[in-house]
C-alpha cells in the first residue's frame, strides 16, 4: 500500500491551529487584565510623556509591553500632599545598592521616567525628590517594582502610603 502524503489540506490546517494554540498559551492574561484596568486615555491627552499621571507606568512600559518604550523606573510626583496638581521640574535622585546614581526630572504632568537604555540599577534603591528648598526622602527602599504607583497608589490605604508628593498639605504646616 502506498504511503499517504501529509503535505496538504487538513494537515496544514491542523498544524496552523496547533501553533496558534501554543502561542495563545504564552499570553500573560494577568498582565493583559492589568493593562485593560488602566482604562482609556484622559480626554485631550495623547499617549506620550504627559499621559496617565499617577498610574503604574511599567504596566505598559515594562518588558511585557504593550508599549515599545521600555522603562526601568517611572512615576509621578504631585506638588502637595492630598492635591492633584503635578510637580514640574522636580529632581528625582535614585541611588542603587552599588552606589550608582541617576537623576531624572519631572515634566509638566509631574511624570518622570528612566529608560532601560539610560540606566540599569541594581536593586534595592533609595529615592529622594527635591525642588528649591523642598525635599523628601523615601522612607523605605525600592526592592522590586520600577513603577512608583505599584506601591504609591492614588488612594492611601493599608498597602499604600498614597501618591508621591513634594510638600506636605497646608493643614499640616507645609510650605
Amino acid at each position: 500500500m502506498p504511503a499517504r502524503s501529509m503535505s496538504g489540506g487538513p494537515w496544514i490546517a491542523a498544524s496552523v491551529l496547533a501553533a496558534g494554540l501554543v502561542l495563545a498559551g504564552c499570553v500573560d492574561e494577568t498582565h493583559e487584565l492589568q493593562v485593560q484596568a488602566l482604562g482609556s486615555e484622559a480626554p485631550g491627552v495623547s499617549p506620550g510623556p504627559l499621559h496617565r499621571p499617577g498610574q503604574p507606568c511599567l504596566t505598559c512600559h515594562g518588558e511585557a509591553g504593550p508599549s515599545s518604550h521600555t522603562f526601568v523606573m517611572a512615576g509621578t510626583v504631585f506638588a502637595v500632599e492630598g492635591e492633584s496638581a503635578p510637580a514640574d521640574g522636580v529632581q528625582v535622585v535614585i541611588e542603587d545598592s552599588v552606589g550608582s546614581y541617576f537623576t531624572a526630572t519631572t515634566n509638566q504632568a509631574g511624570n518622570f521616567y528612566i529608560t532601560t537604555d539610560q540606566w540599569s540599577p541594581t536593586l534595592p534603591a533609595l529615592v529622594q525628590i527635591a525642588k528649591g528648598q523642598s525635599s523628601e526622602q523615601m522612607g523605605t527602599h525600592i526592592g522590586r517594582a520600577g513603577s512608583c504607583a505599584d506601591c504609591h497608589t492614588l488612594t492611601p490605604g493599608p498597602t499604600s502610603a498614597g501618591p508621591v508628593f513634594l510638600a506636605r498639605g497646608a493643614m499640616e504646616g507645609g510650605p
